[in-house]
């Protein structure tokens, strides 16, 4: 049977009660179930009402019922992403279910934590279509479990048939089908159901977008994504085409949850699974060499993206046109380095910085991003070159000690060549990152 040790922090004393529900946030439900067992609540080792008082320092343990586990099968293997006393996030691959049902009996993700766990009962936050695969996150007991159901944010990635918006959010109803007790769609009489996407990358068949979700109705990625004409790839049920994957390219990715033990926010994230990335291959190879495949005279200065390496992506900072004629100086661009660097590495995307560094020619520099999204990474080269711009003191890094070109500096010259690239870079749009954009709007 799984403890839940509480240690009570208050300054005056309260009941019990009061604790468990307005500090602590256990249910009344609960609570009324933890009440009628046999030492279900003690305080310092002893049963205690719910009336009584405890003080500061008191521990409470609770003792909630786990009633009779899924039948075990020890056969099968999920890959864990996380786990602690509260906790076990799994990998669920695609094709298996999370509850057992008449067609599935022991291959579920149930049964694989009945054989884990034998003690526990299988309570899932989330609960992930069969063909789903990614995060899925089982509390250890009904008080995490009640602590995760109000404190879990999912995010997903899914492949899309054709071009969807850069970004945008679906509001529209969704209602069971007709006599189907399995499809659902949208209808005006259904439940509301809000769905936020961003487009995180473009192929010839697909697009791959990132996914939050302000509701939790049955099928809404799937039923609202097929609702706008983008049904998922490989997801038959609402439209589908099966012809490169043979499940819905559907992936729980992400969760950001409050931790039932130490009251924190944790994130556990996962890699999308190869059957999804294989959609967008063809694509990506060429996103690793698109700044070959242009015809460079045709751009003057700007960013844009020139290489995709998973979730780590490479931009090209160019502040004069590659073949032009014209090259910033050495000593300008080496300063214009270390004081972006400087930047980057200190402001609030720091984290996500990767590298900062030359690109070989005097047209600019090479700023690699990882895990953040395009316009976060526009929005933190138009600040670092506001700050170069107004820059005034020792250029940071800038000894024999800490870079090999120390006494090749110009700060006077850096402070002007950043300027056409700042008045560039003004009205950009993280659209016009990518090449392709201004080879077509070229003019």
């Amino acid at each position: 049977m799984k403890e839940i040790k509480l240690t009570v922090s208050c300054d005056k004393p309260l009941t019990l009660q009061k604790f468990l529900l307005e500090k602590q946030g256990v249910s009344r439900r609960l609570l009324t179930k933890l009440k009628r067992l046999d030492g279900g609540i003690t305080r310092n080792g002893k049963t205690i009402r719910s009336i009584d008082i405890v003080e500061n320092g008191d521990i409470i343990i609770l003792r909630p019922d786990n009633g009779i586990p899924l039948e075990a099968n020890y056969d099968l293997s999920v890959p864990i992403a996380f786990e602690n006393d509260a906790v076990v996030i799994f990998n669920k691959p695609g094709g298996m279910p999370v509850h057992p049902s008449i067609r599935h009996q022991g291959d579920t993700l149930g049964n694989c934590f009945a054989a884990l766990y034998p003690e526990l009962t299988f309570r899932p936050v989330n609960r992930l279509d069969k063909d789903t695969s990614g995060l899925c996150i089982i509390a250890k007991d009904a008080y995490s479990a009640y602590i995760l159901q109000n404190n879990c944010e999912k995010t997903y990635y899914a492949a899309a048939e054709g071009q969807i918006g850069s970004e945008g959010t679906i509001d529209a109803p969704i209602a069971r089908q007709h006599e189907s007790i399995i499809l659902r769609c949208v209808r005006e009489d259904g439940q509301r159901a809000v769905t936020h996407y961003r487009r995180i990358l473009s192929g010839k068949k697909y697009s791959l977008a990132e996914i939050t979700l302000e509701t939790g109705r049955t099928h809404q990625i799937r039923v609202h994504f097929s609702h706008i004409g983008h049904p998922l790839a490989g997801d038959e049920l609402y439209s589908g085409s099966r012809n490169d994957i043979n499940r819905q390219a559907l992936h729980c990715g992400k969760i950001t949850f409050t931790d039932p033990l130490s009251r924190k926010q944790m994130t556990v994230s996962l890699p999308i699974p190869e059957d999804i990335n294989k959609l967008f291959q063809e694509y990506k190879i060429m996103e690793k060499i698109a700044s070959f495949q242009v015809d460079h005279t045709k751009f003057g200065i700007g960013m844009y993206i020139s290489r995709i390496d998973e979730d780590i992506i490479t931009y090209d900072i160019r502040m004069v046109r590659p073949n032009g004629g014209v090259y910033i100086s050495n000593p300008s661009l080496h300063t214009i380095e270390h004081l972006f660097a400087t930047y980057a590495r200190n402001s609030a995307f720091g984290e996500h910085v990767v590298y900062v560094g030359p690109m070989g020619c005097r047209t600019g520099f090479y700023l690699l991003t990882r895990g953040i999204p395009h316009e976060n990474a526009l929005s933190l080269v138009k600040d670092a070159f506001r700050f170069i711009a107004d820059y005034a003191g020792e250029i940071p890094g800038c000894t024999a000690v800490e870079c090999g070109n120390y006494l090749e500096h110009d700060l006077d010259s850096a402070k002007k060549d950043v300027l056409p690239l700042l008045e560039k870079l003004k009205n950009y749009t993280p659209e016009m990152l990518d090449y392709s954009w201004h080879f077509t709007n070229h003019h």
